[in-house]
């Protein structure tokens, strides 16, 4: 009963403010519909059928949400229906609330034709157009070695997605998963290469995974939707819920060791996800990026590391305006970024400085609870991956792919859990 008040209350919250997160997964083989407190926990809210049956229950259940009978389910009736005790053989309303109140931006976009009418709610189309797209991109994805690009549809726009599978992944075991997400401008392929990021995972063996973002001009000025864009139709925290959904369905992933990488505007992106999905997420890294001063702040346990120059003059490290422009939304600086990750891990920051580097070391551990958050900042450092073949920051002898990696190697969910409920 436990976990049903505490989904309960999950999906109160989340449909009065902006509705945001579910899980999905379930077996190796087929997706199912989920909502549940963590990805391990595979409760559906339809149970096991045909796809068929699956829409029979999505249809029931709607039936049961849309209380004015109006064709649209909206946040207050998530809240209210979720409410009301009620029944429905083979399905789970309260999951199915949860569900909704998570995705509910995404599903309101989900069919083109009927986005004029976003403020009315979330029609039957939207679900099950969305539920189908999320089964064809779950059919498509394989476990072939090296690079494979798929594709799949979210708010009507098609996105693509390039998962780097190692050479020594058989199946047998779990491997760490890694999400990396370019800068402003950039695209999937140019920040594998900037960063090295597949021959890392070759290395150290785990899965890399290179979705891209969408953007304007024919997609060249690409750009992730950090929350600070309500012009900008993608839900880009959706985006990156699914692609940690379906790929550890259908790929042996240890959902303990999933991480997100951004550079830049992907740091920035990197940084907001993780706080909306916290749930899965071992630890995030932010590479030049920034936090912007009206995004939602992290909760809870998250395992942060933040690079950045103090030279920079894209995303300025001291904080103000992106790209010196005034129409530009405003960061906060990288040092009260950190104190903010340390904060919300009930961390006090200390500070160390690196011997022989222009690295200052900002540093908040507690080793008892296993949390941790840290801050690189480099001397005269520019707005670029350092270490990178194209990097001109002076601090040569540092790469941020292996600072990066071993961050994030150190940092395990379920061993953060444990050890926070004994310390």
């Amino acid at each position: 009963m436990a976990i049903f008040e505490r989904q309960h209350q999950t999906a109160e919250a989340a449909a009065l403010q902006h509705g945001d997160q579910t899980k999905e997964g379930d077996n190796l083989q087929e997706f199912r519909l989920t909502a549940s407190s963590s990805l391990k926990d595979n409760r559906r809210f339809v149970d096991e059928g045909s796809r068929e049956k699956e829409r029979e229950k999505i249809t029931e259940l709607f039936g049961r949400f849309d209380i004015n009978g109006d064709g649209f389910i909206d946040k207050r009736e998530i809240v209210k229906a979720d409410k009301t005790p009620h029944k429905v053989d083979g399905a789970d309303p309260h999951l199915f609330a949860n569900f909704l109140s998570e995705r509910y931006k995404s599903l309101m976009q989900s069919s083109n034709d009927e986005w004029f009418f976003e403020n009315n709610g979330v029609s039957l189309k939207d679900i099950n157009t969305y539920v189908e797209n999320m089964h064809a991109f779950n059919d498509k994805v394989t476990d072939n070695k090296g690079d494979t690009t798929y594709k799949l549809t979210l708010q009507g726009r098609e996105r693509d997605v390039t998962v780097h599978v190692p050479p020594n992944y058989d199946g047998s075991k779990p491997m760490p998963m890694v999400v990396m997400l370019h800068g402003f401008m950039q695209d999937k392929d140019e920040i594998a290469r900037t960063s090295a990021f597949k021959e890392k995972a070759d290395k150290e063996g785990f899965i890399a995974v290179f979705p891209n973002a969408t953007g304007w001009v024919g997609e060249r000025l690409r750009w992730w939707n950090v929350g600070n864009d309500h012009l900008y139709r993608s839900d880009d925290v959706d985006y990156i819920r699914q692609l940690t959904d379906v790929i550890p369905n259908k790929l042996n992933v240890d959902k303990d060791r999933i991480y997100l990488v951004g550079f830049s505007n992907g740091a920035m992106m990197a940084q907001q996800a993780a706080t909306k999905l916290n749930d899965r997420i071992a630890a995030v890294a932010s590479v030049s990026g920034g936090m912007l001063r009206k995004q939602d702040k992290p909760t809870g346990d998250m395992n942060a590391l933040l690079i950045h120059g103090s030279s920079d003059d894209v995303i300025p490290a001291s904080g103000g305006v992106l790209l010196d422009l005034c129409v530009a939304p405003r960061v906060i600086s990288a040092s009260k970024a950190f104190e903010v990750w340390a904060d919300a891990n009930g961390l006090t920051p200390t500070f160390t400085k690196a011997s022989g580097e222009p690295i200052q070391t900002y540093s908040a551990v507690d080793t008892e609870s296993g949390r941790e958050v840290t801050f690189y900042s480099i001397k005269d450092g520019n707005h670029d991956w350092p270490g990178a073949f194209n990097s001109s920051t002076p601090a040569s002898t540092f790469n941020a792919t292996d600072a990066v990696w071993n961050f994030l190697n150190r940092h395990n969910k379920k061993e953060l859990a444990s050890r926070v409920r004994s310390a």
